[in-house]
């Protein structure tokens, strides 16, 4: 008996997604599956009554983006604390944290997130000083927008228990100025704090479900979520999936923002492995963090930065501990990756992974390298030999270019190199490392085809790609860096109906204009689970 449509997508531009970049007119789907794509005339031969129709008037619909690289929770929880992206000096920052502290009871916390300093009017880092104005009696931190430097108040470093004379812990430091620490802290520093300012189970969970609704909108079916703090985050993803607050499919990568090789070694000794799970929770590779963030700058670099010849950033592990570490998590099954932004990050990652497989040599180890921030041909050679596969986000050029070109110089033209691992064949898979950046998969697109900062800057251009090229890597590259190529990431016959529909045609659209798509519709197994609301309809 031959199946028919539950639902048909009919005049449309279906954008595969494979690796010829086929582009047809109509797709068809039954139940969570797609059944068919082809012709209008082809498709209709799957229609009953029974089917639904949907006339796409020559709009893109592609597969359902995933989002290779973010952070669920912490996106999530920023929603419910203040937002200071977009303010642009700190007397205005300081405003709006004063709208909360005004608000909220003597003792309560006051979190701020977003600040980039190289935006404010004044130029500089907040200190403890500025947020004592604001309360001396809430505890207060407000976290930069790379997610690695924190500034905190006198109350927040009362209750943590800090000085002066407090030692800095491996892999960052607490800022001191004439003898007094100025509330700044970076990486391990900042991590440490955020332990004690952290959100509730509670807040955690409504957190969660406000980043689902919000990932749906825009057309994000699956995510590979890069990590909270400690075990208990992937506890909360693992119930918010089941709850269903979490509508995504999620591949949560086994790492901890904070004492990273503490939770993978918890993972190993617990016995699991990555693959563990089903279709809509999955536990994937175990994860450490080896050097800090491309816009502090604090990520570790071979040379020093073009803008502190004195600096070259900040590691959290040496090579013996990062070999130790995720090492010991190849051997037992793993899937591994980890956080490297720097050249020498990445350089060191690598050696690992060439150490390990010497060892136990896995063919289809699919290791993994967050950002590959800065890559240059060296480390392009060994990527290759190696079968890693870079997970790198273009949209931080957008939005960091400007202090890139100041911080790197001429090294820009390796970061991220997307054009690079294309001629060298190696798949990558976008990210946006929301919230750091947007998540809005059409923002990173767009820095990935036209290399353009926020300024209009043009950041590596040689390294642009085609729009064709960065829609694969936000789809089919995703599920081939988590082992489910097999079953989404392309618009073929038996794979899950994860899709997206745009409000137009997206390879038809100037490449200056990209982020100005915006999603129509987002099917998730077979079922539109957003769709956006027409114009004057209530």
């Amino acid at each position: 008996m031959e199946l028919t449509a539950t639902k048909v997508f009919i005049n449309g531009q279906v954008f595969i997604a494979d690796s010829n970049y086929s582009v047809c007119e109509a797709a068809a789907i039954h139940g969570n599956t797609i059944l068919q794509t082809g012709t209008n005339e082809e498709v209709s031969e799957t229609v009953s009554e029974q089917t639904e129709i949907i006339d796409l008037q020559g709009r893109s619909l592609l597969p359902g983006f995933i989002d290779a690289h973010a952070h669920l929770e912490l996106y999530g929880t920023n929603q419910l604390g203040v937002n200071c992206k977009t303010v642009n000096s700190i007397e205005e920052l300081q405003q709006k944290l004063m709208i909360t502290a005004n608000a909220v009871p003597d003792g309560e916390w006051i979190r701020g997130w977003g600040y980039n300093q190289n935006y404010l009017k004044e130029g500089r880092h907040l200190t403890k000083w500025d947020l004592d104005r604001v309360s001396l009696t809430h505890p207060i931190i407000v976290v930069r927008t790379c997610g690695h430097i924190s500034c905190a108040n006198s109350k927040a470093l009362e209750l943590a228990g800090l000085s002066f004379t407090s030692p800095d812990p491996p892999g960052g430091s607490y800022h001191k100025q004439n003898g007094e620490l100025t509330g700044l802290l970076f990486e391990a520093a900042h991590m440490n704090m955020f332990q004690l300012a952290d959100y509730s189970a509670e807040e955690v969970m409504k957190g969660l479900q406000i980043a689902s609704d919000d990932y749906l909108k825009l057309g994000i079916t699956s995510v590979h979520d890069a990590g909270g703090y400690g075990t208990k985050h992937i506890r909360y993803l693992q119930q918010a999936v089941n709850e269903k607050k979490i509508k995504q499919r999620v591949y949560a990568l086994y790492g901890s923002l904070h004492e990273s090789p503490e939770m993978v070694k918890t993972g190993i000794d617990s016995g699991i492995i990555t693959g563990l799970g089903d279709q809509n929770f999955k536990i994937c590779p175990a994860k450490v963090f080896i050097d800090g963030s491309s816009s502090g700058p604090t990520c570790k670099t071979r040379e020093p930065y073009t803008s502190d010849p004195d600096d070259s950033g900040i590691l959290y592990l040496n090579q013996e501990a990062l070999d130790k570490s995720l090492g010991e998590a190849h051997e037992n099954g793993w899937q591994i990756t980890a956080h490297a932004m720097g050249d020498q990050a990445i350089e060191m990652l690598l050696h690992t992974f060439e150490s390990t497989l010497h060892f136990n040599y896995r063919m289809n180890h699919r290791h993994r390298i967050e950002h590959s921030g800065i890559t240059p041909e060296d480390l392009l050679d060994k990527l290759k030999s190696l079968r890693a596969i870079p997970i790198p986000n273009p949209a931080f050029l957008y939005e960091f270019g400007v202090g890139y070109l100041r911080d790197y110089g001429s090294r820009v033209n390796d970061m991220f190199p997307l054009k690079s691992f294309i001629e060298q064949q190696i798949p990558f898979a976008l990210g946006s490392d929301s919230p750091i950046t947007s998540a809005d998969p059409l923002q990173g697109i767009y820095s990935a085809v036209t290399r353009k900062s926020k300024s209009g800057k043009l950041i590596g251009q040689a390294q642009a790609i085609s729009i064709e090229e960065a829609i694969r890597a936000y789809t089919w590259a995703g599920a081939y860096a988590s082992f489910e190529e097999d079953i989404k990431g392309t618009i073929e016959s038996g794979k899950l109906a994860d899709l997206v529909v745009l409000d137009r045609s997206i390879l038809d659209c100037p490449s200056d204009r990209l982020t100005n798509i915006t999603v129509d519709m987002t099917v998730l197994n077979g079922e539109i689970v957003y769709q956006k609301q027409k114009e004057g309809v209530h």
